[in-house]
């Protein structure tokens, strides 16, 4: 049986691509630091995932799983020996993974020389460029050029949404993760140095920038513009927000804009795409079953809106297409008015609108500079 690591045991490692490499026949070895979680999956050596809809709930075992420690000598081995691998521990963790990885890396090339592709799950733009440098750090000269010849660092669009499991059912099973039925893995095609291999839901693409750009301002602002609009109506879930008609139509009209920019640049054959994605996203943020809350969708404001992030990013991308932003802008108003208490970082972006004002927070927060035409455009 071949061998895929998984390397994170959070969210997506288990209930995505640990299940893809599980489904398309691979034993998953997972790579993780929390010794419960490791001793629990060699103790099971599976767990179950809960795909969960309007229509139904389905639980689907997850099998041929282990875990290793990633701090262990052993953790390199496992990336010796491995056919295929993956990441998924957010990019923030990135940095502290990648030495990790590049001791794995030389102990292969020095060991058997295969090609390795590991396929980045971060939803981080150019986590592949990101992820090189920090492994080229702990390399040599001969080590990179094996490295950059025969390690395929390969972006990928995480589109899979994974509802939190309630006290009550992770108490009752630790390994249990739920999941949405939606299980598409798009991924960069040219970025392969090995075969590409066949996995349950792959989507190789080439130029990978457009499901890129497509999960971050089509998915991610969609989804962030129905959590601020609905949060002035003092609704509290997403599928309450959905089947709001104010809501709907002023998420989907900023969704149809920045989808208008993708087919702008990447081509009137994929509008056909582009517009089935924005009715399967509404669709989706719609499923009752995931439980998904207003609060936690905008929550974490002031990084979803940062200048290259979902939201600001989305209305830049616009103007660059030559797109009217306006139905974006008026997402972005909304959420300049999200002072949910408790979250974290809304009362910071609250406390310098009203001490610093809105010129301070265009400029600082959003990174925009006053004579750009957005900078105008959100001040009204």
């Amino acid at each position: 049986m071949k061998k895929a690591i998984m390397y994170g045991g959070g969210n997506i490692g288990r209930g995505f691509i640990g299940k893809v490499f599980s489904d398309s026949g691979y034993e998953v070895c997972f790579l993780d630091i929390m010794q419960p979680l490791i001793d629990e999956m060699n103790r099971r050596h599976g767990y179950t995932v809960r795909i969960v809809s309007n229509a139904e709930t389905v639980d689907a075992p997850v099998k041929n799983v282990r875990a290793v420690n990633s701090s262990t000598e052993q953790a390199l081995e496992e990336i010796a020996t491995c056919d295929i691998m993956a990441t998924a521990v957010g990019v923030n963790v990135l940095p502290k993974i990648a030495p990790v990885i590049a001791e794995g890396v030389k102990k292969r090339m020095r060991e058997n020389g295969r090609p390795l592709d590991i396929i980045l799950c971060e939803n981080q733009l150019e986590a592949d460029v990101l992820m090189r440098g920090w492994i080229n750090e702990r390399l040599n000269d001969e080590e990179k050029a094996w490295a950059e010849k025969n390690l395929g660092l390969v972006e990928a669009s995480i589109g899979r949404m994974v509802p939190p499991l309630t006290p009550e059912e992770k108490a009752k099973d630790s390994l249990l993760i739920c999941v949405e039925p939606y299980c598409q893995l798009p991924v960069d095609k040219a970025a392969f140095k090995g075969e590409i291999p066949d996995l349950v839901g792959l989507v190789p693409y080439t130029p990978f920038g457009f499901y890129i750009k497509r999960k971050l301002f089509l998915h991610n602002m969609g989804h962030a513009m129905v959590a601020y609009f609905a949060y002035q109506q003092g609704i509290e879930y997403i599928w309450q927000a959905v089947e709001h008609k104010e809501v709907y139509d002023l998420a989907r009209k900023a969704m149809k804009g920045s989808g208008e920019a993708l087919i702008r640049q990447y081509g009137e054959e994929m509008r056909a795409n582009v517009e089935e994605n924005i009715d399967d996203l509404l669709f989706r943020f719609g499923n009752k079953a995931l439980k998904d809350t207003v609060a936690r969708v905008g929550g974490d404001l002031v990084r979803k809106l940062r200048r290259n992030d979902r939201l600001v990013g989305a209305a830049l991308y616009c103007i660059e297409q030559g797109v009217d932003p306006e139905p974006i802008v008026e997402g972005i108003r909304a959420a300049l008015k999200f002072d949910r208490e408790g979250d974290v970082s809304a009362p910071e972006l609250q406390k310098a609108l009203k001490e610093q004002g809105v010129d301070y927070v265009l400029e600082h927060y959003m990174g925009l500079k006053p004579d750009e035409p957005l900078f105008k455009m959100i001040k009204g």
